[in-house]
């Protein structure tokens, strides 16, 4: 495992151990390697003070709701890592979930959403938008378009792009992937949408080849690829890697690392969602609010509101 790598589970272990040792009997364990995950790959420093006053804060303001429970951990982390004054964002971020239920969309994912549009001058806009593109998704893909694909329906919409056109590239991405190693369903669909997302069109055969070299080489160091790894895998395929097999041989360290780690032996999906971020190397760029991936060769952004959505996913299936 190389250095940098090192430094960065290092740091993931030693937030997750802290939290752990203050604030166990109020948190998860699940909950609490998805904070730690998050604050691992900002550049952030954790601290335990403001983190716990920022969920208490978020509590007393939302009454019997899901963000009184162990969500409001995840949204004071994200807020922390985002904003520089994230107090403040506290009475924008509820406005937004009640124009996003007033929207009649799926609560499930109402708080993911409008942690996403809350830098948005026109919410409304943004989410009659989003429902069009939904209901479009629906009609490509009636049997494995759901709720869950609401959250990334809000990132496509902010794409600027003609609906017929972004209908176009998804089922470019997954009709071709579908053809090799990938299966078919709403997991190749979230692919498909993230590379249609972070991918130009004059790249898309090479991230497609990215994308079965990566998951092949995976499969053959014994990892198993299932629900948002797909999504993970997309973006690694966004950065034209020079050596795909030696980054994967990166992920394999960390994730068996983890693998043989007390309180992380169990969920193995989560662990290989810590390796692939790990390896992926995100940067903090423009005030918190966007990461750009790889080196000053060869890199591609991801904005912070596609790290959400995905995190969206992980906390939904996982």
């Amino acid at each position: 495992m190389n250095t940098k790598n090192k430094k960065t589970i290092n740091n993931y272990l030693s937030i997750y151990n802290e939290i752990k040792s203050e604030l166990d009997k109020d948190i998860s364990n699940e909950t609490i390697k998805i904070v730690a995950l998050l604050y691992s790959i900002s550049n952030r420093p954790f601290q335990l003070e403001l983190f716990d006053e920022m969920s208490e804060m978020i509590k007393s303001k939302v009454g019997f709701s899901p963000l009184s429970g162990e969500l409001r951990f995840i949204i004071a982390t994200i807020l922390i890592i985002k904003y520089d004054y994230p107090f403040t964002k506290i009475s924008f971020l509820l406005d937004n979930i009640q124009l996003v239920n007033e929207f009649d969309l799926y609560s499930k994912y109402s708080l993911f959403i409008a942690f996403i549009l809350l830098d948005e001058d026109d919410v409304k806009k943004r989410l009659e938008a989003s429902r069009d593109i939904f209901y479009d998704m629906q009609d490509h893909h009636s049997f494995i378009t759901g709720e869950e694909d609401y959250t990334f329906s809000v990132l496509l919409s902010e794409a600027g792009k003609d609906t017929a056109k972004l209908m176009e590239e998804i089922d470019y991405y997954y009709k071709n992937l579908a053809k090799d190693c990938f299966r078919r369903g709403n997991n190749l669909q979230l692919l498909s949408h993230v590379l249609a997302l972070v991918v130009t069109e004059d790249k898309r055969d090479i991230v497609i080849d990215n994308c079965i070299t990566i998951y092949k080489s995976m499969k053959q160091k014994g990892m198993k690829i299932k629900g948002v790894i797909f999504a993970l895998i997309g973006l690694m395929s966004a950065v034209v890697l020079e050596d795909i097999e030696l980054e994967v041989i990166e992920i394999s360290e960390v994730y068996h690392l983890l693998n043989s780690t007390k309180y992380f032996k169990k969920n193995k999906n989560f662990n290989l969602v810590v390796s692939i971020f790990t390896v992926l190397d995100l940067k903090d760029n423009n005030n918190h609010t966007l990461y750009y991936i790889g080196d000053d060769k060869f890199q591609t952004n991801l904005q912070y509101s596609l790290l959400v959505a995905i995190l969206s996913k992980i906390i939904s299936t996982d």
